[in-house]
């Protein structure tokens, strides 16, 4: 009769298949999998054998090498996924006498399920590191950020036209109108056109000074969307023709169309949670499939 799989069996199947039948072997490689991506500079080696003080030869379910020297951490997985079962006490008490024999630096017990209180203040006690590795349910994402909804306000004045550009006197006018003649331009121009409004050492091409004084005009003014018209003063400014002098006028009447438009858009992601860390003492951890991906083990059971 073949014996009943796991949820981390088969969890672990998808990712990195293996032939063996023996009980937990899978969820043990899951964690040593999840180790070795939560810190991928750690050695991590999987099903381990450590001798002791004692001078007998442990069989460490995975081991951990870090900052490049033999510190070692050692830890026990239990997959009671099918059982239900919680770690108990006798677990906990067992795996005490291999961190004493090993001198283990640091010790952690994974599970899927959970531990009895005993169990608990147990390893509270004795220094022991307790967490929780199960698969991600529907409900772990609850508090989580699922999508980013992003806004994009577009506000501004466009369709500026030029109702009335005033002159203090017709030999101003003349002059602005020889000037466009010489440049090749005629009543209409646009702002790729050599047509400036000059103020001392400031020179701003003709067109892009009127869309910013009606966008001014509209923030100042509160306006909503719509055709809106303003008068715009001379106020020591002068018209100029490419290089040509400055002349005087005395002021311009323009038309305006303000829009106000707002543009959403969703970003989701598309990474696929698989296992959840729980009780590290962080804020839970979310192991995505990609994660997983990313590591094999190699037959001397190094997490590469």
């Amino acid at each position: 009769m073949a014996r009943a799989r796991s949820r981390y069996d088969e969890l672990h199947d998808r990712f990195d298949p293996i032939k063996t039948r023996k009980a937990g072997t899978r969820y043990e490689r899951l964690t040593a999998m999840v180790l070795k991506a939560l810190n991928n500079r750690d050695v991590v080696v999987h099903d381990a054998r450590l001798r002791g003080d004692s001078d007998v030869k442990h069989q460490i379910d995975v081991r951990i090498q870090q900052d490049g020297v033999d510190r070692h951490i050692i830890v026990e997985c239990k997959d009671f996924d099918i059982a239900g079962d919680k770690v108990g006490l006798d677990i906990v008490r067992s795996f005490r006498s291999v961190v004493e024999d090993t001198d283990a630096d640091e010790a952690i017990i994974v599970t899927c399920n959970d531990f009895t209180e005993d169990a608990r203040k147990y390893a509270k006690a004795k220094g022991i590191k307790l967490a929780v590795l199960r698969t991600f349910e529907p409900a772990d994402m609850a508090g989580r950020i699922q999508k980013v909804v992003h806004t994009i306000t577009i506000r501004g004045a466009v369709s500026v036209d030029v109702e009335m550009l005033a002159f203090s006197d017709a030999g101003a006018q003349a002059s602005f109108a020889r000037e466009l003649t010489a440049n090749g331009l005629g009543e209409v121009f646009g702002s790729d056109d050599p047509v400036f409004l000059v103020k001392g050492s400031e020179r701003v091409q003709f067109n892009r000074f009127l869309t910013k004084a009606a966008n001014a005009d509209a923030d100042a003014k509160g306006h909503p969307a719509g055709e809106w018209k303003m008068q715009l003063p001379a106020d020591g400014w002068q018209l100029s023709v490419g290089n040509g002098p400055g002349i005087d006028f005395a002021g311009i009447v323009l038309g305006y169309t303000l829009v106000d438009e707002s543009e959403v858009s969703e970003i989701v992601s598309d990474r696929i949670a698989e296992l959840i860390v729980t009780d590290l003492g962080t804020a839970d951890l979310i192991i995505f499939a990609d994660q997983l991906e990313r590591h094999q083990i190699r037959p001397d059971g190094e997490v590469l």
